[in-house]
C-alpha cells in the first residue's frame, strides 16, 4: 500500500513546473517589448511629429499607408521566393516582426526571432537557413549598390558632385566584395566541405559530443548546394526586387516631404530621389540612423535646391513615423501574438 501511493504527491506539481516558466517568459518578453519601444520613442520631439501629422490630409495618410505596406511587401519578396514552403503573408509577419527587434535591438536578435518563426511554421531548418543567408545578402548588396546608382542618375541629369562619387566609391567598392563573396559560395561545394570540416573539428574540440568533421562538412555542402538551388531557381526575382526597393525607398520619402508642403519640382525630386539614394547605407545604423540620415540628407538637398533645411524636418518626422515607428509597433504586436499562438499551441 505505501509503495503504490509514495508517487502519488509528486503529480500535481508538474503542471506548476510547466506553468512557471511560462509565466516567467511571458513577463520577460513584456519586459522586453516595453523596453524597446522606450527606446525608440526617446528623444523623439513628439511635438513636431504631431504638427506634421495633423496637417496630413486623410486621402494623403491613406497614400503613406498604402505604400508603407507596398514597401514591406517589397521587402518581403526575397524571403518568399527563396525559401521553400513559406508564404507571402507569413514572409511579411516575419520580415515585420524581425525589423521591429533589429531597429531598436543589435543582431543577432532578429535572426533568431526568424528561425523561431519559420521553424514554428514548419519551415525545414535548411531551407530557412539558406533563405535567410541568401535574402540578407541581397538586401546588403542593393543598399550597398544605391550610392552607385543615385551618384550615376545625378551625373547625367546634373553634372558631377564628388561627394555622391565618393559614396558611390567607397560603398559601391563594398557592393562588389559582397556580391563576388556570394557568386563565389554559390559556387564552391569543396571550400564549403574544407569550412564544414575545420568548424567540426573546432566545435567538437570545445564539445566532445558534438558530431564530427565528416557531419559538419556534409552539413555545409548541403546548405551550399541548396542556395545554390534557391538563386539559380529564384534568385533573378529576388534581385529585380532588390532594385525596385531601392526606387520604393526613395519614393516614399520625397512623397512624404511633398505631403508635409514643400513645393516639389522636377529637380527638387530629382536632389531628394539621388541624395536619399547615395546616403541609403546610413539606414544600416542603429534606429536606421537617426539623427545622422536626416542631417546628411538635408545638407545634400538644401544644397542643390531652394529648399531650406529646416523645411525638410516635418517630411523626415512623417518618413520616420511611416517606415520606422509604425512597422516597429506592428512588428512587436506580430511577435506577440505568434508568440501567443505558439504557446497555446
Amino acid at each position: 500500500m505505501a509503495e503504490s501511493s509514495s508517487p502519488q504527491p509528486a503529480t500535481p506539481t508538474q503542471p506548476a513546473a510547466r506553468r512557471i516558466p511560462k509565466a516567467v517568459t511571458r513577463l520577460v518578453l513584456v519586459a522586453v517589448v516595453a523596453w524597446l519601444l522606450l527606446r525608440l520613442v526617446r528623444g523623439v520631439d513628439w511635438g513636431e511629429v504631431g504638427h506634421a501629422l495633423t496637417h496630413l490630409s486623410g486621402w494623403q495618410i491613406a497614400v503613406l499607408l498604402v505604400a508603407v505596406v507596398f514597401r514591406r511587401a517589397i521587402l518581403a519578396t526575397p524571403l518568399a521566393l527563396l525559401i521553400a514552403g513559406l508564404d507571402y503573408l507569413k514572409a511579411m509577419i516575419s520580415d515585420v516582426a524581425a525589423a521591429a527587434v533589429a531597429t531598436v535591438a543589435p543582431s543577432p536578435g532578429d535572426v533568431v526571432l526568424r528561425l523561431a518563426m519559420l521553424r514554428s511554421w514548419g519551415i525545414d531548418t535548411t531551407d530557412a537557413a539558406s533563405g535567410l543567408a541568401l535574402s540578407t545578402t541581397l538586401f546588403y548588396v542593393a543598399r550597398l549598390a544605391a550610392p552607385v546608382l543615385g551618384f550615376l542618375i545625378f551625373w547625367a541629369a546634373r553634372d558631377f558632385y564628388a561627394p555622391f562619387a565618393w559614396s558611390a566609391l567607397v560603398f559601391g567598392a563594398g557592393g562588389v566584395v559582397l556580391l563576388g563573396g556570394l557568386l563565389y559560395a554559390l559556387r564552391a561545394e569543396r571550400t564549403a566541405a574544407i569550412i564544414g570540416r575545420l568548424l567540426g573539428r573546432l566545435i567538437q574540440w570545445v564539445r566532445r559530443s558534438s558530431p564530427g568533421p565528416a557531419v559538419w562538412a556534409e552539413r555545409l555542402v548541403s546548405f551550399q548546394s541548396h542556395s545554390a538551388e534557391r538563386m539559380h531557381q529564384r534568385g533573378l526575382l529576388a534581385v529585380l526586387s532588390q532594385l525596385l526597393l531601392i526606387a520604393v525607398e526613395a519614393g516614399v520619402l520625397v512623397l512624404c516631404v511633398g505631403f508635409v508642403g514643400v513645393h516639389l519640382d522636377s529637380p527638387t525630386v530629382l536632389v531628394m530621389f539621388c541624395s536619399f539614394m547615395v546616403i541609403y547605407p546610413l539606414t544600416g545604423l542603429p534606429l536606421m540612423g537617426a539623427g545622422v540620415m536626416d542631417a546628411t540628407f538635408a545638407a545634400f538637398v538644401s544644397d542643390h535646391s531652394h529648399v531650406e533645411a529646416t523645411d525638410l524636418v516635418a517630411g523626415l518626422l512623417v518618413w520616420r513615423v511611416a517606415v520606422q515607428l509604425l512597422p516597429v509597433v506592428v512588428g512587436l504586436l506580430a511577435v506577440l501574438i505568434w508568440r501567443r499562438l505558439t504557446w497555446n499551441g
